[in-house]
């Protein structure tokens, strides 16, 4: 016997479709309903039909290229310093080039720091966030709970391909841990120092976009 709502194949003597759920044969004629086990079974396995396994994406941190139109600024203020002060005192410019090794070294410190503590993670159906060194805290965004989404790039970021991005989004842990001047109503994510910043926000979107068409053909139909 075949079942007229999903096609697959059934025993002769089969009441409803063990696939689906449906009413075969004389239960479908008599109207009689199937039972209630049979009835989740069915609906568990129409949705499951609709819905997509979680895959990760994307995932990235902060570039430590970000500092580098710091460094390329650091290094001409200490290179003028230099001449100026060697002009006044030959022994002075060592003291300079220690103060501009020391702050080199501080950013390269901070820089380490930022990459380490800050990871994302874009998946099909969520952004995860996770903040910490040696603890590790985790903040899953779900797409469909993601609003806007804004790139910003300065002189020196576009010549690199870095870039900072904004997610503006009404998950109620950003919204508690950072919320938007602009919006009290919703979140805001900054994701700085990222590498391919539009490409990533264009992901992102897409994912989204995706995320959000999926789950509202899915509760029409639920």
């Amino acid at each position: 016997m075949t079942c007229s709502q999903c096609g697959a194949e059934a025993p002769a003597n089969a009441a409803f479709c063990p696939k689906c759920g449906a009413q075969l044969g004389r239960a479908a004629a008599t109207g009689v309903q199937p039972a209630p086990a049979a009835r989740m079974q069915g609906g568990v396995a129409q949705g499951a039909a609709r819905d997509v396994p979680e895959e990760e994406l994307w995932s990235g941190s902060y570039s430590p290229k970000t500092m580098t139109g710091w460094y390329i600024l650091l290094g001409i203020v200490a290179i003028v310093a230099i001449i100026a002060t060697y002009n006044v005192d030959p022994n002075a410019w060592i003291a300079v080039a220690i103060c501009a090794a020391v702050i080199i070294t501080g950013l390269g410190l901070y820089s380490a720091y930022k990459h380490m503590s800050v990871r994302y993670q874009l998946t099909t159906h969520r952004f995860v966030i996770q903040t910490g060194v040696l603890s590790r805290t985790d903040n899953r965004i779900l797409l469909v709970d993601v609003d806007d989404i804004s790139v910003h790039q300065g002189m020196v970021e576009r010549m690199f391909n870095l870039g900072t991005i904004h997610l503006r989004t009404t998950d109620e842990t950003t919204k508690e841990e950072s919320p938007d001047k602009k919006d009290p109503v919703k979140g805001l994510v900054v994701m700085d120092g990222i590498e391919n910043p539009r490409q990533v926000a264009d992901m992102i979107d897409e994912s989204r976009r995706a995320e959000r068409t999926r789950r509202g053909v899915y509760m029409m139909n639920a």
